[in-house]
């Protein structure tokens, strides 16, 4: 099966041979990049009939009396059926997926519950408040499974008492912003929430709890990903307090959040759970899937396809626009001076960049980082630059990212397309879409961020 389904049409985009040939490397190389960080796959690979496996370790299924499953997330649909194909003795379970995806997989012990992501609706409180049920039926004697993936902070939400789904709505509309980092805004985010920072582990208490865990988040923090629900929390109600100060948002964020996190401060609201808290004694977090996994199996690809292969990491941030540019200097630097590689090369990257919007266009990261490398990469013949987001979605569009090579910028400009202009409008979707180089996947049910490459033929 391949995740992009016009690859064949991506393919013959290419003016040349040498442009075709570096087209269909690369896409060939993402698709299988996807496949690797299957959710079903992933999960699956790490139950046996009766044991949970982590490394050179193993949780034996037989230990416990009732075995509960609960999680939120892209992936958390796919990855539930995993656990329930795998294990029979599930008493209950219930996870949050995006609203739309819960008929795409068929079980019948899990519940999957329609949330809302980005923005959290009250199906992603109805299904935190489920949950949280059902762990208050668990005790020393079960296991609880808890699935996470990408977007399960938004799709699985119950935020303190007093606080309204409107109110949360507002603060993370400020906070996303205000300029603070993902890190400041999950600090906040944790401290107004029943569920978040550690907190659905302490609801599970004492119950043995495993957390099988994609990861989106660069370097894979476990207190970030999901706002780290079954994770230790560093950070303090004085933390949060102080975001709020520092990007001034105290006078603008709804009156309910300011009482919590001043309650918290005060120290009528306990703390979130930190490193050390005896409940992490019962709580095991296993990373199942990362970006690097993804960008690994797009290398063994393109390697196995005969190219001279560097991967420049898996976390990389930074200005779309910009990291394209980058990457055609790069694509550039092989052609002619063979540096870094001699051609044929490929040159593969994974992470997370960003886009400063100043336009209406419609777009995403990673088609407005291959628009950054349009005009850069013009001229040199045999040279593809793509880049796609896992989950299958970028930005605002229907695609999952873009692929040009060193004829995009003569076929725009035949078509009246300018580069810049689309660029200053934010409409990266518009200018490959009518190009017909937008990556077209659909949802793929997984999350693992992006992957950004080049390839240069001989």
């Amino acid at each position: 099966m391949s995740y992009i389904k016009n690859l064949e049409d991506l393919t013959m985009n290419g003016p040349t041979q040498k442009d075709k040939n570096a087209r269909r490397s690369i896409l060939l190389s993402f698709d299988k990049a996807i496949a690797s960080v299957d959710p079903y796959k992933s999960v699956s690979s790490r139950i046996s009939d009766n044991s949970i496996f982590q490394m050179n370790k193993s949780i034996e299924l037989s230990d416990f009396e009732e075995i509960f499953v609960i999680g939120a997330g892209k992936a958390s649909g796919m990855m539930a059926k995993a656990v329930e194909d795998k294990i029979e003795r599930i008493s209950e379970g219930w996870v949050n997926v995006p609203a739309k995806t819960e008929k795409l997989v068929d079980l019948s012990k899990i519940r999957l519950n329609p949330a809302g992501h980005p923005i959290p609706d009250e199906g992603s409180i109805n299904g935190a408040r489920e949950m949280l049920r059902i762990l208050s039926k668990a005790d020393e004697k079960d296991l609880v499974i808890v699935l996470i993936s990408g977007g399960g902070s938004a799709l699985m939400e119950y935020p303190m008492e007093g606080i309204t789904l409107e109110d949360l709505r507002e603060m993370n509309r400020l906070l996303v912003l205000s300029g603070a980092d993902i890190r400041e805004i999950n600090t906040v985010r944790k401290h107004v929430s029943r569920v978040k920072g550690g907190r659905l582990a302490e609801a599970a208490y004492p119950a043995r709890v495993v957390s099988l865990i994609i990861s989106d988040v660069i370097g894979d923090p476990l207190d970030t990903i999901a706002s780290g629900p079954t994770a230790p929390d560093e950070t303090t109600f004085q933390d949060a307090w102080e975001v709020l100060r520092n990007y001034s948002l105290v006078e603008r964020m709804p009156q309910s959040i300011i009482k919590v996190i001043k309650d918290g401060v005060e120290g009528r609201i306990p703390e979130t759970p930190k490193p050390g808290d005896p409940i992490f004694e019962n709580v095991t977090n296993m990373i199942v899937a990362n970006n690097l996994k993804a960008v690994q199996a797009a290398e063994g690809v393109l390697r196995s396809l005969g190219y001279s292969t560097l991967v420049l990491g898996s976390r990389v941030q930074g200005e779309a626009r910009h990291i394209g540019k980058m990457l055609a200097g790069l694509a550039s630097s092989i052609r002619n001076e063979g540096i870094p590689l001699s051609p044929p090369a490929a040159l593969l990257m994974g992470g997370e960049t960003t886009v400063t919007v100043t336009g209406k266009g419609v777009g995403g990261r990673n088609q407005e980082l291959v628009l950054g490398a349009v005009r850069q990469v013009a001229g040199l013949d045999g040279v593809a630059i793509a880049s796609i987001g896992t989950d299958g979605i970028d930005g605002t569009s229907e695609a999952a990212g873009a692929i040009c090579d060193g004829h995009t910028l003569e076929r725009a400009l035949s078509e009246g397309l300018k580069p810049e202009e689309y660029l200053k409008n934010n409409d990266s979707y518009s200018f490959f879409s009518w190009l017909g180089d937008a990556i077209i996947t659909g949802p793929t049910l997984t999350n693992v961020m992006d992957l950004m490459g080049v390839v240069v033929e001989d």
